[in-house]
């Protein structure tokens, strides 16, 4: 069972070898989920504080945050081309803060006890190939915070994902499948009931539930419906205002596969 897991962490760490460029969205084809996402995080970031970004890709997202915050960022990742496609990225990018990039797994944390105010993980977790990598992780993440810090945990759940699907499926629209076999293959999202009663045993409470149901809805349901039978694009102009509104009114019926979740230490 083991030689399988660590056949499946190489076969995730070489495809995302192959996706590390500079390219700001180059870990996400949907980019402006991905905008939203950076926003609402930043609304729990703050100047002064020592932030924690695990599974950080090619350093976008950290990096806005640097941009914005004068705080203490430190990235990681297991794809060492990702690393230095963030430190290449950082040229580009005018800090507040500051942002230091290293190799790392957030499996295991190379770092002290007690040491950061503030933990993230957008879409990292779900990667991992086995419930026990993503509860290990979680310990590890747990045990990095400070009292009273916050793990902002961004990661795709599988009841959001069938509420999108069952409405889909209401209007005639094909379900989007837990995991693509030519994109996300390795996706492991997770059963909501099942994590929480796991960040029970490691954080003081669940101080906040955030789900973009409203996006999802426009962008998921809406916009296929109009452009059908052709392939609804990222770029396209109402996928744009579908963000602009869920900066307003972020929530629509719980739907998408990605939620955060802000867990207390």
């Amino acid at each position: 069972m083991e030689d399988k897991q660590q056949t499946k962490r190489e076969e995730i760490l070489a495809y995302y070898e192959k996706r590390a460029t500079t390219s700001r969205y180059a870990t996400s084809p949907d980019f402006q989920l991905r905008e939203i996402e950076i926003e609402y995080l930043g609304r729990w970031l703050r100047d002064g504080a020592k932030v924690l970004d695990v599974g950080c890709g090619n350093g976008y997202s950290t990096l806005c945050h640097a941009a914005a915050f004068e705080s203490e960022f430190v990235g990681i990742d297991f794809v060492p081309s990702m690393i230095e496609a963030a430190r290449q990225l950082s040229s580009q990018f005018q800090l507040k803060g500051r942002a230091d990039f290293q190799v790392g797994d957030v499996t295991n944390l190379k770092f002290p006890n007690l040491c950061f105010d503030i933990v993230i993980s957008e879409r990292c977790l779900l990667n991992l190939p086995s419930r026990e990598d993503q509860w290990k992780a979680m310990r590890h993440i747990a045990r990095v915070l400070k009292p009273g810090g916050l793990y902002l945990m961004l990661e795709g759940t599988l009841q959001g994902l069938r509420k999108l699907n069952d409405l889909r499926a209401n209007v005639g629209l094909p379900p989007i499948p837990e995991a693509s076999p030519d994109y996300n293959w390795f996706s492991n999202k997770f059963d909501e009931e099942e994590m929480l009663a796991v960040a029970s045993t490691l954080f003081a409470k669940v101080q906040s539930i955030q789900r973009f149901g409203t996006y999802y809805f426009i962008s998921r349901v809406i916009h296929p419906l109009l452009v059908a039978p052709a392939e609804p694009q990222y770029d396209a102009k109402i996928n744009a205002v579908a963000r602009q509104i869920c900066g307003h009114i972020p929530n629509f019926g719980d739907l998408g596969h990605v939620a955060l979740f802000i867990l207390k230490r």
